[in-house]
């Protein structure tokens, strides 16, 4: 729901002036849409470059930054976005300039760390997608849905509840 804000009024016409207030449906709504234009959420690991990653992770913390300065925002939704930049902080972290101890061409699991990174990075944010989903009747993007899991229908089953 849309809030809106008495911002002035006038007596000789009887008017008034209103700001129009996110409500955190909006909020969460806006988050889908950031991430859903965060390619290294969704696209084939082998496609990925290191240090895109980590300006993505950045941009996405930052902006996700603005989101939780919005005076109105509610606890719970601030908690889960605080989340989501802590993930994207944690991963830049991982495989940022600072964190590349490790040997960038060789992993034990045969899997470059980078990727490794990138598949846990989208596995949970694809839960906080999902619960952001489901707790604001929020429509996610077939890109996204890609990283949501789907265990015993947790998130899907609303879409599927007519399919026998």
């Amino acid at each position: 729901m849309t809030r809106y804000r008495l911002t002035g009024a006038s007596a000789s016409f009887a008017g008034a002036q209103w700001e129009r207030k996110d409500d955190d449906r909006e909020i969460a709504r806006r988050i889908l849409n950031l991430l859903a234009d965060r390619r290294m959420l969704w696209k084939d690991f082998s496609l990925e470059i290191e240090e895109h990653c980590v300006t993505s992770a950045n941009r996405t913390r930052e902006q996700i930054g603005v989101h939780l300065d919005n005076p109105e925002i509610g606890t719970e939704l601030a908690r889960q976005l605080q989340l989501l930049q802590r993930l994207f902080r944690d991963f830049v972290d991982e495989v940022g300039p600072a964190g590349g101890d490790w040997d960038r061409h060789r992993s034990p699991m045969g899997t470059d760390p980078l990727s490794m990174a990138l598949g846990r990075l989208r596995g949970l944010v694809g839960v906080q997608i999902g619960e952001l989903a489901a707790d604001y009747d929020l429509d996610v993007s077939e890109e996204l849905t890609t990283i949501v899991p789907d265990q015993a229908g947790w998130f899907f089953e609303r879409f599927n509840s007519g399919t026998p």
